[in-house]
């Protein structure tokens, strides 16, 4: 047995005689072996990501010193094999994503049982983003070196059939390449008009649909962890709709409110109702009243105190913020929505502690790592492009 094994195995016995004095008055829940033993994994692998000193540091160093850093890490270390094919900020960009890519497939390795299957349905995410980039790249001509370099083979669609969708010349040809993947029927739907102006994202809005009922519907069988993952994902699509709210009513061209019910994803806390509502407001106060009665307030104003590093914001300041820039016609402002993920990260850090063996540790790590890798090449493209280092670490999430 090697050293890293033993560590595991004490590490499992270690939570799991906690976990049992924590809970010995309650009902005795039978966890297997393979559960906590692979909960453990995450849990230890989610301490080896990157701290922020290690970003600090990462900051003042050149590309070359960064490629050379990486290649120094564990989960980075075939940078150097890469760098026969890539150079520069290119050449982080690919590694990292290998890395998010092998730290995914590892996932679905290791995960048991019920674990096992809401991880895959979890990464399934990554399949829409995928296809979405590969369709997109096809009708507008976008060079395939362009469109590989964005795509993270996670999920059903593997790297085989990836790289197959990007030798195919027309938009018809991905979808008939696509006719065994089980969110097909989607595309088929939109088949006779792709290429159309706003058809990618009425296919994109549509697949998330199908994505969100999925996942909620398999949650929803009941194991450890479910419910508090089932609150998470209502939350994560009531930030969803609310982006894609301000998207359209940033829009140059004005929608009706058949577009917006079109864009809207079922699931979340917020009705679907409150959102129409929104939608046709025109004063201030119609906006906050309406606007506070949202879950959303709450984690937006956690998240500007803490990036104003002011105590005071309360939730009416949040809501009148986000109005003045509906009013505006104007985006959310970038450092508050990183500021909001921070905090959504923040909990589902804490959520993996209180359930430490189910599928919470799971994704917790795989969020965590997903945001690694992103910060990683917002440094990498911020240093090609010559951005001062403060620019840079707004764009930076921990």
């Amino acid at each position: 047995m090697t050293g890293r094994d033993r560590s595991a195995r004490e590490m499992n016995l270690t939570i799991g005689c906690a976990f049992m004095r924590e809970h010995e008055h309650e009902d005795v829940v039978v966890i297997s072996p393979s559960c906590i033993y692979a909960c453990t994994r995450f849990r230890v692998r989610r301490t080896k990501l990157l701290p922020r000193e290690e970003y600090l540091r990462i900051m003042r160093m050149s590309i070359p010193e960064v490629v050379a850093h990486l290649g120094r890490q564990e989960d980075y270390q075939d940078v150097m094999d890469l760098a026969g094919d890539f150079s520069g900020a290119q050449l982080i960009e690919e590694a990292v994503n290998r890395s998010l890519a092998r730290s995914f497939r590892n996932a679905m390795v290791i995960a048991p049982g019920d674990l096992h299957t809401l991880t895959g349905e979890y990464l399934a995410r990554w399949d829409i983003a995928n296809v979405m980039a590969i369709l997109r790249g096809t009708v507008h001509n976008i060079p395939r070196r362009q469109v590989r370099d964005l795509l993270i083979p996670a999920g059903e669609v593997d790297s085989a059939l990836l790289d197959h969708l990007l030798d195919l010349a027309t938009c018809s040809e991905v979808l008939e390449a696509l006719r065994g993947w089980r969110l097909y029927p989607v595309l088929a739907e939109y088949y006779r008009i792709c290429g159309e102006r706003g058809v990618f994202a009425r296919i994109e809005n549509e697949l998330y649909r199908c994505y969100y009922a999925g996942l909620l519907g398999l949650a929803a069988s009941g194991c450890s962890g479910c419910r508090e993952l089932i609150a998470y994902l209502r939350f994560e699509i009531d930030i969803t709709n609310m982006k894609n709210l301000l998207r359209l009513h940033c829009a140059r061209e004005a929608c009706d409110i058949t577009v917006v019910d079109r864009t809207m994803i079922s699931g979340g806390r917020i009705p679907l109702s409150l959102f129409r509502r929104l939608y046709g407001v025109e004063t201030e106060e119609e906006f906050v009243n309406i606007f506070l009665q949202t879950e959303i307030v709450p984690i937006l104003a956690q998240a500007v105190r803490e990036l104003r590093q002011d105590p005071n914001f309360s939730s009416i300041d949040a809501a009148e913020l986000v109005w003045r820039r509906w009013h505006q016609h104007r985006r959310p402002i970038h450092e508050v929505e990183i500021a909001i993920t921070r905090v959504r990260l923040q909990q589902m850090d804490s959520l993996s502690r209180r359930q430490p063996f189910s599928v919470l540790p799971v994704l917790a790590y795989l969020e965590r790592k997903k945001y690694e890798v992103a910060n990683l090449r917002a440094i990498a493209r911020g240093k090609a492009f010559g951005l001062p280092s403060e620019r840079i670490w707004q764009y930076i999430v921990m």
